[in-house]
C-alpha cells in the first residue's frame, strides 16, 4: 500500500493530475500494470474469508465456555428452588446482540478462567503430591495443635498464602483440626510463580494475528504476497515480523485456531468431569440422569395442566 501511494502520488506529480476522474483512470492503468494483480487479490480475499469463519469457530467456543464455567460451584437460586453445580462468568443474554460483549473482553474474562483452571489443577495434584505429605507432617509438627480451637486430633495444614506455592515456609499456611476444616473456607487459589498455561501465548497470538487481517492492507506492489509495510502499521508485527508476509501469516492463525479449538474442548471435558463430581457426590445420579428425570417430570406436569 505504501508502494502504491508513492507511485499514485508520483503520477500525480508528473502528469499534474487534478481531476479526480482522470486520477481514477491513470490509476487503474497502474495497477492494471501488476503481475498476477486478479490471483494476487482472489488469494488475499480467500485468506481474509478464513480468517474470518476461523474466528467466528472460536469465538463460538470462547461463548460456551464463559457461559457455562468460570463462575461459583454448588450454587442455590431460593425464587427459582434450583441448584446449580457449576456456573458461568457471565449469562448468555450478555454476550448477545449491539450490547453484548466484545471480542476482547471475551478473550480477557477466557483468560482469567483458563488461568484460575489451571491454577486448581496444580493445586490439586500438588497436594496429592509425596512432596506436600513431607511439609504436611512437617508443619503439623511445628504447630502442634490446631489454629482455632487448639486441638491436637487429625491436624492438617492448609495454604493461606499463595506467594511461596511449591517452597512454603510456616508462615504460608495454617494447621488445623478435623472438626475445625468442616467450616474452613479455603482462600482462593491464585498461583502467581507459575508459568502461565500454554493456551493464554496461543490467544495472544491469535488474537494479534487476527487484528493484522482486520487492519491491514495489503501490498499489491510488493514482490512476494506481503502486508503493507507503511510505519503506520509496524506495531501489528511486534511479536513476530514474519508476519509481514500473507502466507506465513494466514498459516500460523489455522494452526492456532485448531490448537486452541483442541485444549477449550480439554477444559470443557475437565467441566464435564467435576460436574458429574458433584452430581453424584450430592445427588447419587449422574448428571445425564438427572436431565432425562427433569424432562420426564415437566411433561407429567404439562398433561396435568392440560385436563
Amino acid at each position: 500500500m505504501t508502494e502504491d501511494l508513492k507511485e499514485f502520488d508520483k503520477l500525480i506529480r508528473e502528469k499534474i493530475i487534478s481531476d479526480v476522474d482522470t486520477m481514477l483512470k491513470e490509476s487503474k492503468n497502474i495497477t492494471e500494470k501488476i503481475p498476477d494483480i486478479k490471483e494476487r487479490h482472489e488469494k488475499v480475499v480467500n485468506a481474509r474469508g478464513n480468517v474470518i469463519e476461523a474466528s467466528v469457530k472460536v469465538e463460538m467456543a470462547f461463548d460456551e465456555l464463559i457461559t457455562k464455567t468460570g463462575g461459583e460451584d454448588l450454587v442455590l437460586d431460593a425464587k427459582k428452588k434450583e441448584l446449580h453445580l457449576i456456573t458461568g462468568v457471565v449469562k448468555e443474554d450478555e454476550i448477545r446482540g449491539s450490547k453484548g460483549l466484545r471480542f476482547s473482553k471475551k478473550i480477557e474474562i477466557l483468560k482469567k478462567i483458563l488461568k484460575k483452571m489451571d491454577d486448581e489443577a496444580t493445586y490439586r495434584e500438588y497436594i496429592q503430591s509425596k512432596d506436600w505429605k513431607k511439609k504436611n507432617s512437617h508443619f503439623v509438627s511445628h504447630f502442634k495443635k490446631c489454629r482455632k480451637c487448639g486441638g491436637t486430633e487429625q491436624l492438617d495444614s492448609f495454604h493461606i498464602s499463595y506467594e511461596n506455592f511449591g517452597k512454603e515456609e510456616v508462615s504460608d499456611v495454617e494447621v488445623l483440626c478435623w472438626h475445625c476444616q468442616l467450616g474452613h473456607k479455603s482462600k482462593p487459589i491464585e498461583l502467581s510463580n507459575i508459568p502461565e498455561p500454554p493456551l493464554l501465548a496461543d490467544l495472544k497470538r491469535f488474537v494479534a494475528l487476527r487484528n493484522i487481517f482486520a487492519h491491514v492492507p495489503a501490498s499489491w506492489f510488493a514482490k512476494e504476497l506481503e502486508f503493507d509495510a507503511n510505519p503506520r502499521y509496524e506495531h501489528y508485527f511486534e511479536l513476530d515480523p514474519k508476519w509481514k508476509s500473507i502466507p506465513v501469516a494466514i498459516n500460523e492463525f489455522m494452526s492456532l485456531q485448531k490448537e486452541i479449538l483442541n485444549l477449550i474442548t480439554v477444559y470443557i471435558k475437565s467441566v464435564v468431569l467435576k460436574r458429574e463430581l458433584f452430581s453424584n457426590i450430592l445427588l447419587g445420579k449422574s448428571y445425564k440422569d438427572i436431565l432425562e428425570e427433569t424432562e420426564k417430570y415437566n411433561k407429567s406436569q404439562k398433561n396435568k395442566k392440560t385436563y
